[in-house]
């Protein structure tokens, strides 16, 4: 049965791995990479499930059992390498992430950014292995000033980074905001007026860790948008 957990999860940390790569792929030669997965999906073989490009995975269980995985692996002589390179891609794309960042606002220093989601993923509290915990704690580490704010997630990310401004509303998170940091896939954050929020931002930039937003409906609301694996 153990065997069996950890084979399962670590094939869709696999399948997440394997959608941002294409992700980087897509960047480089023009395509979409929501129209490839997509596409993926409707095969019966692979299915759609997981095929998602971003931030990468987190949680407890994904990379609990990958690495647990690997280690099993090596205890009996066998070299997991495609394990080994599902968690380096998904440690890289916290890299790729703060590339867009950088390119967007050149210097972080002293920017007030808005990051939007803090748990690992929707509908839960849970921020253990978040990927937006190492965008805190980059940003911070940079010299931006922080605001952020999550339905669920705040208590317990506040007990980690008090130095972050929370706030209860998102709209409140971005007031006067450099830049937009969506880092989880509330429901909540898919349904955000936009054109409120750029009324309140400094200035209308939005770096999409999640792909939740379309890069057209976005540009034809005025804002620079960033995301991956699509122009």
């Amino acid at each position: 049965a153990e065997l069996i957990k950890h084979a399962s999860n670590s094939f869709l940390a696999l399948k997440i791995s394997y959608a941002n790569v294409i992700a980087d792929l897509c960047e480089k030669i023009g395509a979409n990479v929501e129209e490839v997965t997509h596409a993926m999906g409707l095969d019966p073989r692979i299915g759609g499930q997981f095929l998602k490009a971003g931030l990468g995975y987190g949680g407890f269980c994904l990379p609990k059992d990958v690495q647990a995985f690997i280690h099993l692996s090596a205890s009996v002589g066998v070299d997991f390498d495609i394990l080994k390179a599902t968690e380096s891609v998904n440690k890289q794309r916290i890299d790729r992430y703060f590339e867009k960042i950088r390119q967007a606002l050149w210097v972080v220093k002293g920017k007030r950014v808005a990051v939007l989601g803090l748990a690992f993923k929707a509908n839960t509290d849970d921020i253990r292995f978040a990927p937006a915990l190492e965008v805190l704690r980059r940003l911070l580490e940079e010299g931006a000033v922080v605001h952020a704010t999550d339905p669920e997630g705040m208590p317990r990310t506040r007990a980690l980074f008090p130095q972050v401004h929370y706030h209860e509303d998102a709209y409140q998170a971005l007031q006067g905001a450099d830049a937009a940091l969506v880092c989880t896939e509330w429901d909540s954050l898919r349904k955000l007026d936009w054109d409120r929020a750029g009324k309140v931002m400094a200035r209308k930039l939005v770096i999409d860790g999640r792909n939740l937003y379309t890069p057209q409906g976005m540009r034809e609301k005025g804002f620079e948008y960033y995301s991956f694996g699509r122009q």
